[in-house]
């Protein structure tokens, strides 16, 4: 009697084992079910192809901009200023009047020179014809013709004094912020302005450490500018025309001068520049700079594959990169030209991810872009 009452305790006990056992499966398997329903992670991209190219490597230095006429006027005489002939930033013509010092003296002195020229001319016609009639020596008469010749370099050294207290510009061009008053005075070698002048181009200067590659004379740098915002303004061709002799003994440098074009004149004397000179060309690989991601371990690009079901996984190649050209990057080592890469979108990726490359991957397959 106890027997059967143990085993009809222990069947029932079995029966809900079973019972919940079969119900946890049942759920386990409907969990497996729905999990299996959800579609596979991917990510859709932008694609493109990598590109091989011959890139060629630059050094950048810096610049400086020279005007081809600068100079800073000075006067050779002291002397009070009875004419000012420009304004302070003035644009002036070559011939204009800056300054004017006073002369009233020196033309005074001009005008008694002459009149001795014309006494000492009238002497020497006296005494040629009292030697021809041999009443006087020829002593006298050569005394009476050095007489005229001293007369008349005393007024030509006259007239070259008045002309040098007149200032005039050199050239065309540009005065400084100088300001003067008529009235002032003006002691010897005073610096009156600088001018700069107005030309259709202008030099750069720059140097190049003599540890790196040299560019030759007649060759093409790229010249870029910076504004207020540090953006790089568009590069400008120069050509280099100049090569210092001798490298500078403190800084071990080559200096170089190049020729830009300033037609415009936007360009200004001491203006700062990036100079960018070609130094070596190599075979690289080009792509777009939004295919290139970064982590801990480096700079990849993501190649896309097809898999047994011909679907686009991702597979990540570790690159060196080399310059940024506009909005591509070079890459000098890890792709070789011609894989098949994802683009914009590029972050989203991981290793063996299903990948979307939308309708650009098949359109434009054949001209290497994506």
């Amino acid at each position: 009697m106890n027997i059967k009452r143990w085993l009809t305790a222990i069947f029932i006990v079995l029966v809900v084992i079973a019972s919940l056992g079969f119900i946890k499966f049942s759920q386990i398997q409907a969990m497996i079910a729905f999990g299996e329903s959800f579609p596979e992670p991917s990510a859709s991209v932008k694609s493109t192809y990598a590109q091989a190219v011959e890139h060629t490597t630059h050094i950048k230095v810096v610049g400086q901009l020279q005007a081809r006429q600068n100079m800073t006027i000075s006067n050779e005489y002291p002397g009070q200023i009875t004419l000012v002939g420009f304004n302070p930033g003035d644009t002036v013509n070559a011939g204009d009047v800056l300054i004017k010092l006073d002369t009233s003296i020196d033309e005074a002195n001009l005008k008694a020179a002459k009149a001795r020229v014309k006494l000492a001319k009238s002497t020497y016609a006296r005494v040629v014809k009292l030697l021809e009639q041999k009443r006087i020596s020829p002593d006298e008469v050569d005394q009476a013709e050095a007489n005229v010749s001293i007369g008349e370099a005393e007024v030509q050294n006259l007239k070259a004094l008045i002309a040098k207290k007149t200032i005039t510009a050199p050239f065309s061009g540009h005065t400084g912020f100088d300001q003067y008053q008529v009235g002032q005075f003006l002691d010897v070698n005073s610096q009156i302005t600088t001018m700069v002048g107005k030309d259709d181009a202008i030099w750069v200067d720059f140097h190049v450490p003599q540890t790196l590659s040299q560019p030759s004379i007649g060759s093409e740098v790229s010249i870029s500018f910076s504004n207020n915002n540090q953006n790089v303004q568009s590069d400008y061709k120069a050509q280099i025309i100049a090569k210092k002799p001798s490298i500078d003994l403190n800084s071990r440098q080559q200096s170089y001068r190049a020729l830009l074009s300033n037609t415009d004149q936007q360009f200004n004397h001491n203006q700062m520049a990036m100079v960018k000179i070609p130094s070596t060309t190599v075979n690289a690989v080009m792509v777009p700079t939004n295919a290139i991601t970064r982590s801990h371990f480096g700079e990849f690009v993501y190649k896309l594959e097809k898999d047994d079901e011909q679907n686009w996984r991702a597979t990540p190649i570790k690159v060196t990169l080399g310059d940024k050209v506009q909005d591509n990057q070079i890459v000098l080592s890890g792709l070789t030209g011609g894989e098949f890469i994802a683009s914009e979108g590029a972050f989203k990726l991981r290793e063996n991810l299903l990948v979307f490359t939308g309708k650009t991957a098949s359109t434009q397959s054949e001209n290497g872009v994506q």
